[in-house]
């Protein structure tokens, strides 16, 4: 019998890139397509059937436990505090006591708008990758013969263009979390920040075998023009326009509309996404993202992000 994975979101983050629109909510509350990307999130990893999930929380938090409760009830949450910002190998450590078995691992600010399974049920441990252009932004690995050699995080010279997408998973999380244990004892941290990638290095020191896995879609959303291409690519795929809305006003696909938007005497699109509880009138968007609850009276704008507090 299959151990049921537990999954684990670390979402502490402010989002400093992403101010003024991270300023009254953590950066994973950040609508996209119509939903926070923390909705995207937990549709995939309820798409892998997995149930327990435990939330790793700081800056505004109280956001971020509404939403899945509300939204997600179903699932097994549990939310545990990183009070201070000290990187992501803190991060997942801090999850120890909620975890056993196999873990699988995506960070709160990635969507990957593909097929995980072979990631998560491949029988390996395993971590997804893929080429970038500017890899010194990433953790990033290298491969001999197809096989991880070494992880390197945000190096300044890197060994290749292959960066880490933030989608993890273990078949064993004990040892996981004893070599976090020990890179957090050794005092080693980059930026003074403690890394997942150094412990990874010490897992594969050890002989564990970590396998690579290619990913086509993945999403790091955590600049406004990444969060401005990731709704127009997700758009792309996935449409949505309630029928009422169609008669009052000129809808120019790809648009994402929820089923409680008002909305009357607009022109949007094309791309154009507006999340639940929006009001709207008299107003010309394209290529724009509306987060929850925003209102827009006689507002026109091109490549813009709005949401209740910035509109």
């Amino acid at each position: 019998m299959r151990k049921e994975f537990t999954a684990i979101i670390p979402a502490a983050g402010k989002g400093v890139r992403l101010l003024p629109y991270t300023a009254n909510m953590p950066k994973t509350m950040i609508s996209v397509a119509g939903k926070p990307i923390l909705g995207h999130i937990l549709d995939q990893v309820e798409s892998l059937g997995i149930k327990k999930v435990v939330f790793i929380v700081g800056y505004k938090k109280e956001a971020i436990v509404e939403f899945v409760q509300s939204q997600y009830a179903h699932l097994q949450a549990a939310f545990v505090e990183q009070p201070e910002p000290k990187g992501l190998g803190h991060a997942i450590y801090l999850a120890k006591s909620f975890v056993s078995g196999p873990c699988f691992i995506l960070l709160g600010d990635t969507i990957v708008d593909g097929n995980l399974k072979p990631l998560v049920f491949g029988g390996k441990n395993a971590v997804g990758i893929r080429a970038v252009a500017d890899p010194s932004r990433f953790g990033i690995v290298e491969l001999k013969n197809g096989k991880i050699v070494s992880f390197e995080e945000k190096p300044e010279c890197p060994k290749s263009n292959l960066a880490i997408i933030g989608a993890y998973s273990f078949l064993d999380s004990a040892q996981l979390f004893e070599a976090l244990e020990e890179v957090i004892h050794s005092g080693k941290t980059v930026k003074n920040e403690i890394q997942l990638t150094d412990a990874l290095s010490v897992l594969l020191a050890k002989g564990l075998e970590i396998v690579p896995v290619e990913m086509d879609d993945w999403f790091d959303c955590g600049t406004v023009e990444v969060l401005l291409q990731t709704n127009r690519l997700l758009l792309d795929r996935h449409q949505q326009v309630p029928a009422a809305l169609e008669q009052k006003n000129k809808i120019i696909p790809p648009c994402w509309i929820a089923e409680s938007v008002s909305a009357e005497n607009c022109v949007f699109g094309p791309y154009v996404s507006i999340a639940y509880g929006a009001d709207l009138k008299n107003c010309i968007l394209e290529d724009v993202i509306v987060g929850p609850q925003a209102k827009l009276h006689r507002k026109t704008a091109s490549h813009a992000i709005f949401d209740k507090h910035n509109q």
